[in-house]
């Protein structure tokens, strides 16, 4: 047995303790983000212009040692704590969902390649239902897939398992562009994919500073998901296409974030940053602690919005976002899907057509109704792209098959042969 249970037994019950020693204090910490998201003024302690200038210390360049969400458009009028009811859904509509899965690269495999499986998933709903799955697998294994040029020749950055992760998320967005394009008019449709918009792989305070150079971010930023955000956009304009990514059991701070920075009592804060004015008190010792150690938005949400109820949008504030996606800048939602707060990430053009905002709130809690808590084309895109750890195996053996039929040495490491056959 690789691991030892029974060590690792007392190791759990050890954790479990710590837990439950710390829920009360959690419980209180709710409790006090909840009366400030409530009441982010504190009875007149705080002005509009404050916060507005506390909202943007959580963006480049930050003064403070985390990232926190951009305020509401409508936040003054509105306030932060909103929970707006879904309208009802249309009976008559399209969905469309896609997801990736892959086959890794593997350095002590037989030949230097890897796949990525794109599945998809088209319901219409209504008085002529239809449905429509597709599975695509890519494989890669030319010189030029396996590393990105800079164009001139001078720089060439090998795709490695993050850069990997990065082009399924693209070409997820591209395939559901695709099926967006081909959609007949006249009919309401939402389109989905699941996880984050925002390319976290890519972003760094500063470029220079990043692990990946410029030609990087051309190729999977403004070439890859910038230009499908692009051809979303340009499919449906009145109202625009209800798109989103859709984050089950989320787990972003960003708004627990924002009221550290409003729970601050330091005056100086805007001036000389969290850093100087707490940053040797560590956890639990600054004033913030006390309203959002340890929280995530979704603990926040849970006490703000009844089963059906979306949040305010808020807006990422992240490096990469900011500086590169321009009109496509990524806003963010929570949505009460009845067993779990789920996170809606779409671009600026949805969130700014309140019809559009609209719809695809009811149309995923629709979809989500459908899915028993997830939404079906969401669902049913993971069974057409999942690659199983069978399918992996069975494709490293159809490699090694095919080169051994041509007469190529088949490589793989030391390493790769002793997994197979045990010396004892």
């Amino acid at each position: 047995m690789a691991l030892d249970l029974h060590k690792t037994a007392r190791q759990v019950s050890r954790m479990g303790d710590s837990l439950a020693a710390s829920s009360n204090d959690r419980r209180l910490r709710v409790q006090a983000a909840l009366h400030l998201v409530r009441d982010p003024l504190q009875g007149g302690k705080r002005t509009v212009a404050k916060i507005e200038a506390l909202a943007a210390l959580g963006a480049p360049p930050r003064k403070v040692g985390w990232l926190t969400a951009g305020l509401p458009f409508d936040w003054q009028q509105r306030g932060l704590a909103q929970a707006i009811p879904a309208p009802p859904a249309p009976h008559e509509y399209i969905a469309i969902g896609a997801d990736g899965s892959q086959v890794d690269l593997d350095r002590h495999g037989p030949a230097h390649c890897f796949v990525i499986n794109i599945g998809g998933m088209q319901v219409r709903y209504g008085r002529q239902p239809a449905a429509t799955s597709w599975t695509e697998p890519h494989l890669f294994s030319a010189p030029e897939e396996m590393n990105l040029s800079d164009g001139d020749g001078v720089k060439e950055t090998p795709i490695d398992a993050s850069l990997l992760a990065v082009k399924r998320q693209v070409m997820e967005a591209r395939a559901l562009a695709d099926r967006v394009a081909a959609l007949p008019a006249g009919l309401p449709a939402l389109a989905l994919l699941d996880g984050t918009l925002v390319l976290w792989t890519l972003s760094g305070g500063d470029r220079s500073e990043g692990r990946y150079g410029d030609h990087v971010r051309r190729v999977f930023l403004q070439d890859g998901l910038l230009a499908a955000l692009d051809s979303l956009r340009t499919q449906r304009q009145t109202p625009a296409l209800p798109f989103a990514s859709y984050i089950s059991n989320p787990r972003s701070p960003e708004v627990v974030n924002l009221l550290r920075l409003i729970a601050c009592p330091h005056e100086a804060l805007e001036t000389s940053g969290c850093a100087r004015i707490c940053g040797r008190g560590g956890v639990g010792k600054r004033e913030c602690d006390a309203v959002a150690q340890s929280l995530m938005d979704r603990d926040l949400f849970e006490g703000l919005l009844a089963p059906g109820q979306r949040s305010a949008v808020f807006a990422s504030q992240s490096n990469i976002v900011v500086s590169d996606y321009g009109t496509h800048g990524v806003r963010f939602c929570y949505l009460n899907v009845g067993d779990e707060i789920a996170r809606l990430e779409m671009p600026a053009w949805v969130a700014q057509d309140a019809a559009s905002l609209d719809l695809l709130h009811a149309l995923v809690l629709d979809q989500c109704a459908k899915g028993r808590g997830y939404p079906l084309v969401l669902q049913e895109a993971h069974e057409q792209a999942v690659v199983t750890a069978a399918d992996r195996r069975s494709f490293w053996t159809l490699v090694e098959q095919s080169l051994a039929q041509r007469g190529i040495p088949v490589g793989g490491s030391e390493k790769a042969r002793s997994k197979r056959v045990r010396a004892l």
